[in-house]
């Protein structure tokens, strides 16, 4: 549930190596108490800005008004800053009662008894209820559950439909020959050889900018990242990814110099692999020219191969709160309870906000609604149902890193694949 600006950022690796210096354990977490048995609750997250504090708040007000022996007090960090506060305020005592987290930080931190395990009703609706690509993001390779998924995305194919159009297609690839193929026809550069229009982007915003769209084009083409305990599962479908990403950055069709979420709205990108929440940014930016816009699965080797990267948030209660069952209690409350339409109060306000509600009653409630009004939602609401989890192993973030630093070696400089995927695998085993 981030804003649209701090969406497209992640944590840096400075803030990851301080906190993972600074984690300790058995700390008490931030609630208190009186006499008169009431409880006060602290809630940390990074969603300071608009839409997303008033919306939080408004669900925590009702909270508060009904249960006055157990109230809930919000604070806010900037995203950046999220995972360093978590862990630094866990080593002074002073950690939050209740905490939302990237679910790439999952395993770091419950591996560092940050995590209370959640009640085993809870655990279990998350298992059944919540879509398999968001119960997977927030399950650790031990089989514990995080905590509730809230804020969720997959990633999909953008094109403009108006760039393909003019190239002599109707509709976006299929397979990966016709995205080599779409998207070289689509490359235009002037005399100088400036890029006029790129062919295929295959970076976002923020850091490890390759990393998001190679995994979706992994998951296509059925491989995997990581095992369970975070060392490689990299194999040959990985190699072949990697030989497409080459073949597309030798051919000029793609380039790592072009932003895509500045280029694309000015009709300078063809296709993009992007995440689901840049519907509502490129609304906003394009306006009437949105009507160019396009989604499809990201293509595999094959027709009829797809493949999606999931990636999610969850709500979760800190392991050394005193007040574990009334924690959870609330948050039981936070990610169930309904409004009169009868979907969730949590899943109405992810969907207002372009997101997809993570929780299967409430997306087949609210997805025929909203891919009705727009159909760009549909492949984006598919995509829940056989995404590849970004993986939350304790070293999951250290590994996206290599990752993306031996993708920025095949993208920028030709490095040869084989060498350049030996080493990245040797890397990551070495977590």
């Amino acid at each position: 549930m981030r804003t649209a600006p701090s969406r497209r950022r992640l944590v840096t690796a400075a803030a990851v190596a301080a906190a993972t210096a600074l984690v300790m354990t058995g700390c008490s977490g931030g609630s208190s108490g009186d006499d008169n048995g009431k409880v006060t609750l602290t809630f940390l997250s990074h969603y300071g800005d608009e839409p997303m504090k008033s919306g939080i708040s408004t669900l925590i007000d009702q909270w508060n008004s009904e249960h006055p022996d157990i109230q809930v007090k919000q604070q806010t960090v900037k995203f950046d800053d999220l995972l360093t506060t978590l862990n630094v305020r866990q080593t002074g005592g002073r950690g939050a009662d209740i905490l939302s987290s990237y679910a790439l930080w999952g395993g770091q931190l419950a591996a560092n008894n940050v995590l209370d395990k959640p009640p085993a009703d809870v655990a279990e609706d998350i298992k059944t209820n919540y879509s398999s690509a968001a119960a997977a993001a927030v399950t650790g390779g031990n089989g514990q559950v995080f905590g509730y998924p809230t804020e969720f995305n997959t990633y999909v194919l953008y094109y403009n439909k108006k760039i393909l159009a003019e190239a002599g297609y109707d509709s976006a690839p299929t397979d990966w020959a016709q995205l080599k193929e779409v998207a070289e026809k689509t490359t235009k550069k002037d005399s100088s050889g400036n890029y006029q229009v790129e062919g295929l982007s295959l970076i976002q915003d923020g850091d490890n900018q390759t990393a998001h769209p190679f995994l979706s084009l992994l998951d296509a083409a059925g491989g995997k990242f990581l095992k369970p305990d975070g060392s490689s599962a990299l194999d040959s479908t990985a190699k072949a990814t990697m030989e497409l990403e080459s073949e597309l950055a030798k051919n000029g069709s793609t380039t790592t110099s072009i932003m895509p979420t500045k280029a694309f709205p000015a009709n300078q990108v063809a296709m993009a692999i992007q995440a689901s929440w840049w519907i509502g940014s490129l609304k906003n930016q394009m306006k009437d020219e949105y009507k160019n816009v396009g989604t499809a699965p990201v293509p595999g080797p094959k027709a009829g191969e797809q493949g999606s990267l999931a990636y999610a948030f969850f709500t979760g209660v800190n392991a050394g709160s005193k007040h574990k069952e009334q924690a959870w209690q609330f948050l039981t409350w936070f990610n169930s309870h309904k409004n009169k339409e009868g979907v969730t109060e949590m899943g109405d306000f992810l969907a207002s906000n372009g997101l997809i509600p993570p929780r299967k009653a409430d997306a087949d409630i609210l997805g025929p609604k909203l891919q009705a009004a727009d159909p760009n939602l549909k492949p984006i609401y598919e995509a829940a149902g056989y995404a590849m989890a970004e993986s939350n192993a304790a070293n999951a973030y250290k590994a996206k890193t290599s990752l993306h630093n031996a993708l920025d070696q095949i993208l920028v400089n030709n490095a040869p694949v084989n060498q350049t995927f030996n080493d990245l695998v040797a890397e990551i085993n070495r977590k």
